[in-house]
């Protein structure tokens, strides 16, 4: 079984259980929850990147006509944070994700929330995507770190990116300096959560810049990412160092291990946006 196989199973096994036991509340949301100021409840928290990736499009022109600007959602889960979009800023959206329960899932809710016209979920690798047209925008929210080759990743959002499209990034990075006993912590979470590209975000940040896209914002929200309680942290951390190979206890082993590594300060948690530089197309005039 190759790693993409590897990561579809990992998701098609596990989705219904994030979803569950997550308290997605009905946000459709499998990504951190971020616990900013003025963050409430659980559901605020849970819709808080959703938020943040609309900040950093609904700058972007309208596109020409009666055409609606397109985001791709690169590793789109079950489609919360595309649909969102869709709804909220009337965009055209495609998702992309190697798992096929969770395009069922997507699609499932697109066509409940009436915007099936607007909204197309692909199982397919955003490593060897399918022709697609150009995006005004690009989203990858916790799924840049699944990737094979994270310069190939950037490579493919340049070329898929209208001139003056953004891409919106949000995930764990190391911390330029960590000692070398955070190794066997950081090994954990690889092997957990299939992550190929856990790299610092120096090295992230070089590898965009090498296909002409323009750092726009870097936001640490590393701060606001609650972990467990400590006592439930060590049990787990402990526990899951058993050698089970279930999807959900690899779940439990990677994220009580990243938890261990972002309170040491050997990960941190960002959201960055980059820009394709040119000029985006004006809007029409009446």
């Amino acid at each position: 079984m190759d790693e993409s196989d590897a990561i579809a199973r990992y998701y098609d096994a596990n989705t219904s259980k994030f979803l569950r036991l997550g308290g997605a509340g009905g946000t459709g949301a499998i990504h951190r929850a971020i616990w900013a100021p003025g963050v409430r409840n659980k559901r605020d928290a849970l819709m808080y990147l959703n938020h943040l990736v609309a900040s950093h499009i609904n700058p972007l022109p309208s596109a020409a006509g009666t055409e609606l600007r397109h985001l791709i959602d690169l590793g789109c889960g079950t489609g919360g944070t595309a649909l969102f979009l869709a709804q909220t800023l009337g965009l055209r959206v495609t998702g992309v994700t190697l798992s096929p329960v969770q395009v069922n899932m997507a699609n499932a809710s697109a066509t409940a929330g009436g915007i099936r016209d607007q909204a197309q979920f692909l199982t397919a690798d955003f490593a060897s995507l399918p022709p697609l047209p150009p995006a005004d925008a690009l989203c990858a929210i916790e799924s840049f770190a699944h990737a094979h080759d994270a310069g190939a990743f950037f490579a493919m959002a340049a070329a898929l990116l209208k001139p003056g499209g953004r891409l919106v990034l949000c995930d764990d990075f190391l911390a330029d300096e960590r000692p070398a006993r955070a190794e066997p912590c950081l090994q954990r979470v690889r092997r957990g959560w299939h992550l190929n590209s856990l790299i610092s975000l120096t090295e992230c940040k070089t590898l965009a810049e090498q296909q002409g896209l323009t750092l726009l914002q870097d936001d640490n929200l590393s701060a606001w990412v609650r972990p467990f309680p400590a006592p439930l942290l060590w049990l787990l951390s402990n526990i899951t160092r058993l050698p089970l190979n279930t999807p959900y206890w690899q779940n439990l082993s990677g994220g009580s291990a990243l938890q261990v590594c972002g309170k040491m300060g050997w990960t941190e948690y960002h959201a960055l946006v980059w820009e394709r530089p040119g000029n985006a197309p004006k809007e029409r005039g009446p």
